[in-house]
């Protein structure tokens, strides 16, 4: 049996330049070394995680339970095991890890192999996504087209029906007008989610656009005794390349939830920043009920929606321009507090 520091010594090379995490770990659970690579794969500096026990190991990496149980099992019949989870590093990024954990043949050293497939798994959620967006486009487009025509006559005959009501009439007249323009509204969102994106890009300034938004949205905001504050950090002739109808709607649409929120009178903060010298932060940020921590991961889905009289549409096609002009959103909640939307778009010309 080839003892550990013979073993670590044969394959030395490959250990160094192997494109994964590489542990080897003793039969009796003692981390002995890792490659340099397991420091990108956990976000955890190397010297920290030669100090741990595999027993901690698989605790970071939330092997419990039954999973744990089925994992040790195998190990100990086959010499070999694997299992998946899902890491929250101590920068706070998530990472999808796929785990190999082998005796070798030749000596009583494990070797535990992490492949982060955190790519591989954006890409699946991200193809899922666009294929929900796709289906539901067909899909909006259709109902509305057959909805909006009988809708258009109901509210005509409603109109005739007031002129020559009596009082209580008319008060169920007004909650069935009332009710046909929500649909109205519930069917333009749709629409609008049904609608290809318009390819007319140009060179524009955010902070000139996120005060056109903040000052259309003031209206609404007054009405709640909410105040919207604009806190502008970048120079002047900061510009990214694109929709600019689009992604108004998508800072108009971040506004009005962050108002619908709000119970109460309070403060709404945008703040425009520098993220990188390639990448421009706008947060809008609120003071009202928060997202429950399971939800946060929903809530760019279609349909998904946490509000009574929501459809659901909104955050899905905010997500889907942002995403179509290479940028992402970031959310942070929490629940009675707050929550911060962060949409990152990429600057012109600084990389």
């Amino acid at each position: 049996m080839l003892a550990e520091y013979e073993y670590k010594q044969r394959f030395e090379q490959v250990f160094q330049l192997f494109s994964s995490g590489l542990i080897f770990i003793s039969e009796e659970g003692k981390i002995i070394d890792a490659n340099p690579y397991i420091e990108k794969v956990l976000g955890l500096d190397r010297t920290e995680l030669l100090k741990m026990s595999s027993k901690a190991l698989l605790n970071m990496l939330s092997l419990k339970g039954e999973i744990k149980k089925t994992f040790l099992q195998d190990l100990s019949t086959n010499g070999q095991a694997e299992f998946f989870c899902e890491l929250q590093t101590y920068m706070g990024d998530y990472k999808y890890l796929h785990s190999i954990v082998s005796k070798q043949s030749d000596s009583n050293i494990f070797l535990m192999e992490i492949h982060d497939e955190s790519e591989k798994m954006f890409m699946k959620k991200r193809l899922e996504h666009n294929e929900s967006l796709s289906t539901l486009g067909q899909l909006a487009a259709s109902i509305a087209h057959e909805i909006r025509n009988p809708m258009t006559s109901l509210k005509g005959f409603t109109q005739l029906l007031l002129k020559t009501a009596t009082d209580d009439g008319k008060r169920y007249l007004d909650v069935i007008d009332h009710e046909i323009n929500r649909m109205e509204d519930i069917l333009t969102e749709f629409l609008q989610v049904s609608k290809p994106c318009n390819n007319e890009y140009t060179y524009f300034e955010v902070d000139q656009l996120i005060t056109e938004v903040a000052g259309f949205m003031s209206p609404q905001s007054l009405m709640k005794a909410i105040e919207i504050n604009i806190i502008n950090e970048i120079y002047p002739n900061n510009k990214v390349f694109g929709n600019r109808n689009l992604l108004k709607q998508v800072f108009i649409n971040a506004i009005k939830n962050a108002i619908e929120s709000m119970e109460k009178s309070g403060n709404i903060e945008i703040r425009i920043s520098l993220y990188s010298n390639c990448t421009i932060s706008v947060k809008v940020v609120d003071q009202g009920s928060g997202i429950e921590k399971q939800d946060i991961e929903n809530i760019f889905k279609p349909f998904f929606t946490t509000k009574s009289a929501g459809t659901g549409l909104g955050l899905s096609h905010s997500y889907e321009v942002i995403e179509a002009h290479g940028g992402k959103i970031e959310v942070e909640s929490n629940v009675g507090i707050g929550t911060t939307f962060n949409f990152l778009l990429p600057l012109h010309g600084t990389c």
